[in-house]
């Protein structure tokens, strides 16, 4: 395995690869720090893969994408690649509660082990678990609700300027 902490405002990323490259965990937390650098690698090998993650992360980060896309690698079961895939195709500042989420994959009733899933979810933002909130509201996230709040509120208002410049 390969690894990197990488800073982008406004976010410290800890990626972790496999030996070929695929992405196979990401977590993030708040950084003011303004300036973008590389702050550890495990080896010259990740810078690469560095330089396509920041480069998808800026696509996603500008609304070009709708989720981070770097090769990534994910062990699953069929219900939990479900769910997961399910989350690629929600569009930035499209919300889903778990229960919906779960009536979507066909299992009506499942919207507690959707949630279950998507607490475990290794690569936030390539599977944008931050769209999915409880039906009184927000609920969880694993790199924490503020973060959640922060992304969400960033695609809600993306969404609402983008249609009205189309008026």
């Amino acid at each position: 395995m390969q690894e990197a902490i990488l800073n982008l405002f406004p976010f410290k990323f800890y990626l972790i690869w496999t030996d070929s490259g695929k992405l196979i965990k990401l977590q993030f937390e708040f950084n003011f720090d303004i300036n973008s650098k590389i702050i550890s690698i495990s080896s010259s090998k990740v810078l690469n893969w560095i330089k396509n993650f920041y480069h998808a992360f800026l696509d996603y980060w500008n609304f070009k994408e709708n989720y981070v896309k770097v090769p990534h690698q994910i062990a699953v079961t069929e219900f939990q690649a479900a769910i997961l895939n399910e989350l690629k195709l929600l569009k930035i500042g499209e919300v889903i509660t778990y229960k919906k989420l779960a009536e979507k994959i066909g299992f009506n009733k499942a919207y507690r082990a959707v949630g279950k899933v998507l607490s475990k979810n290794p690569l936030p933002l390539i599977y944008p678990c931050h769209r999915v909130i409880g039906t009184k509201g927000l609920t969880g996230y694993s790199q924490g609700l503020l973060i959640k709040q922060f992304l969400l509120y960033r695609e809600l208002n993306y969404k609402f300027f983008d249609k009205m410049s189309k008026r």
